[in-house]
């Protein structure tokens, strides 16, 4: 087995969430995920999806659908140069409605099933593959493969699960993006194989999601290695820039509310001088524009603080 893969998992991964998908125009790539793809295709690696589909099984969905909307990915990250080499997933869950389903598969995560079938019909060296997934049970499922393994958590939008703790994965990244540039820059290094060598149990080896396509390394479709790069490095770029665009923000309102505190001190010196002398009429003026002034003052302030 000489090939090397990336697995991903599908949504939160790949693609937004919005629960049971059933429909193919809901599919939504997160940003980035199509430069990530490609510059791992140019490293050599494969692009495997391994999804736990439980809708199936809960009677939400139909295989059918499913077919539908991993077409759908595809198409969305074919239209931007990125291909994936399968798609398989699990359409059990032990607590199914629907009793062609309702099965404890070995292909449901965190059990390695997927993992091991991709790298059987696929030739995969698991030891020189890597998982990438947003939950705990995509971690263990990789690292019981004999895989590195990569979580995806995402500030401000992950919230606890009882399980997080459980797993530990090798690294924590906040996307896809920032998953790639890591596994690019790791060192070659062979790790203790942890796969599970149990086969399937019969009537359980379903693939899913049609033939693979194989990998288009060197295809002159693709950006070169170091375009591709240069492009991840800019998105990264992007989010930092917000970020320091933020902070900028908050010290130019910082700045403006300064000045115009040392103004407003000012005319409340001139209100004493005009006072002393004799200049009622000019002292009151700049007692006005003093009060003005304090005002945008503790104004600009407040909005600084609210930032």
């Amino acid at each position: 087995m000489s090939n090397k893969a990336v697995f991903v998992d599908r949504d939160r991964t790949l693609m937004e969430d919005p629960g049971y998908l059933n429909d193919p125009s809901a599919v939504k790539l997160l940003p980035g995920v199509e430069l990530a793809i490609k510059s791992l295709k140019q490293a050599g690696y494969l692009i495997v999806v391994v999804t736990n589909q439980s809708g199936v099984a809960r009677g939400l969905i139909t295989e059918e659908n499913l077919e539908a909307v991993h077409a759908e990915l595809r198409r969305q990250l074919g239209e931007k140069g990125a291909h994936v080499d399968g798609i398989y997933y699990c359409p059990y869950h032990p607590e199914g409605t629907v009793d062609a389903y309702a099965v404890d598969s070995e292909l449901r995560k965190p059990k390695p099933g997927m993992l091991l079938k991709a790298a059987s019909e696929l030739e995969i060296d698991l030891a020189r593959s890597w998982m990438v997934g947003d939950r705990a049970h995509d971690v263990e499922a990789g690292q019981r493969a004999g895989c590195r393994a990569i979580r995806i958590r995402t500030p401000g939008l992950d919230q606890p699960r009882p399980d997080d703790e459980s797993v530990q994965a090798d690294y924590v990244v906040r996307n896809l993006v920032e998953a790639a540039r890591l596994i690019l820059r790791a060192p070659p290094v062979a790790v203790p194989v942890r796969a599970e060598a149990a086969q399937l149990p019969a009537g359980q080896e379903k693939l899913l999601e049609g033939e693979p396509q194989g990998a288009a390394i060197g295809n002159g479709s693709l950006m070169s290695d170091r375009q591709v790069r240069l492009e991840i490095l800019r998105h990264v770029r992007q989010f930092t820039q917000r970020s320091l665009a933020e902070q900028d923000e908050f010290s130019i309102t910082k700045l403006i509310a300064g000045i115009v505190q040392v103004l407003a001190l000012l005319s409340l010196l001139l209100v004493l001088i005009s006072g002393v002398g004799g200049e009622l009429a000019s002292a009151q003026l700049w007692a006005l524009v003093a009060v003005a002034l304090q005002v945008m003052a503790l104004t600009f302030f407040m909005m600084q603080r609210s930032k």
